[in-house]
This record gives structure tokens, sequence and C-alpha cells, in this order.
């Protein structure tokens, strides 16, 4: 009898001891600390897009691929291709990729014109 009590006082120790040593590995759940909203509502901004709205962004976003893509020589596409697959965004890859002035004024344009274009199609959000 003695020895069942010290192995379940000696388990109670253990998890105890594990929940205010160690709280990270104990809680398996993701943090959910609430967010700062000013933070939050300066970066992001939730849209819940009607069918059609999304639809408009998908072309607006093609067409700016399809602009940018005829800037571009058939290699600096690709090259672009695979630094957003790699996480750049779009300025980022844009800026890795060695464009001459040129045509880095022009993908710039092409960025400034489609970010005016989808601001129009968020507008009405």
């Amino acid at each position: 009898m003695f020895r069942y009590l010290t192995k379940w006082l000696f388990l109670w120790v253990v998890i105890i001891g594990t929940v205010f040593l160690l709280p990270d590995i104990v809680n398996a759940l993701p943090n959910q600390s609430q967010p700062n909203i000013m933070t939050a509502a300066n970066n992001t901004r939730v849209m819940e897009l009607t069918p059609r709205q999304r639809q408009m962004m998908q072309a607006v976003n093609q067409g700016r691929n399809r602009a940018i893509s005829k800037v571009l020589e058939e290699s600096q596409q690709k090259k672009l291709i695979k630094l957003l697959r790699g996480g750049d965004s779009l300025n980022q890859a844009v800026d890795k990729l060695k464009l001459s002035d040129e045509e880095s004024e022009m993908i710039q344009a092409i960025i400034q014109l489609y970010y005016l274009k989808m601001k129009a199609v968020t507008a009405n959000f």
C-alpha cells in the first residue's frame, strides 16, 4: 500500500512541477493572447468578400501578372516566379531581380496602377 501511494505522490509531484516549471510544454494549445488592437487594426483587415469581389480581385492580380510578364524576359519571369514561391513579396522579388532602370520603373508603375485597381475593387467593401 505504501509503495502504491509513493508512486501516486511521485506522479503528482512530477505533473505539478512540470506545470509550474514548463508551462509551454503542458499547454499544447496555440497562444491565444489578445492581439494588440492598434496593431491589428492598422496592419490587417478581415475582409468578407462576395464571390464577385473575389473574382474581380483575381482578375486584377492576373492582369498585373500579365503586364509584368510583358516587361520581363523569360529568364527574369522564371526567376520572379521562383522568388515569389520562395516567400518573397512582389516588391522584394522585383528588387532582387537585376533589372535595368527602365524595367524597374515600368514594373513599379504597373504595381502602383494595379494597387489602385485593387483598392477600387475593395472600396465597395
